[in-house]
């Protein structure tokens, strides 16, 4: 698995980012979005990592995650994630029919490795925050992607769903969040 930062020291937060393939727009609704908080709540239950900001794009997500030092190092913590969700999300395509994605994520496979379908891409970037400076940029880069011109999914902040931006902004959101002050 290809990472930008192959740095991992074990009780700091990290800025984590990783894509569908091919940009194929995946998460855009409860099923698929519900599938991310799965994770999230794994991640907490069984290595006391925290989420302290995330959004879910419909074919990325970013998130700032507190990484402890229960937590398997980062890469594997990806590769694990990667896995449950691209099960679900194949489980969830074959319920629906949806032969179209599933034939463009099947053509891609890497069949010597016996994968039926490749859902996400082999990269992730991570990145260490070590700085309050450096968080809040973060932090404003995940509440403020969903209003990019680009994707125009939201007028606001606060205003798209699958965000912690309204945790942050109205004291309340779809998934709850360890809110960090300054």
């Amino acid at each position: 698995m290809a990472v930008r930062n192959k740095v991992f020291i074990p009780n700091e937060i990290y800025f984590i980012t990783f894509t569908i393939f091919g940009w194929q727009p995946i998460f855009l609704d409860d099923k698929y979005c519900g599938l991310v908080y799965k994770w999230f709540d794994y991640m907490k239950g069984n290595y006391q990592n925290k989420i302290h900001s995330y959004v879910i794009m419909p074919n990325h997500i970013h998130c700032l995650i507190f990484i402890s030092n229960k937590s398997p190092h980062i890469s594997r913590l990806i590769q694990n994630a990667k896995r449950f969700l691209a099960y679900q999300i194949v489980s969830i395509l074959e319920k629906e029919k949806n032969q179209e994605l599933l034939n463009y994520f099947q053509q891609y496979a890497k069949t010597k490795y016996n994968a039926k379908h490749k859902i996400f891409t082999d990269r992730y970037d991570s990145l260490i925050i070590q700085s309050q400076k450096l968080f809040l940029e973060k932090l404003n880069y995940i509440h403020n992607n969903p209003c990019a011109k680009h994707w125009n999914l939201a007028d606001s902040p606060e205003d798209y769903k699958y965000s912690s931006a309204s945790n942050y902004i109205k004291d309340e959101g779809l998934y709850p969040v360890d809110i960090i002050g300054f």
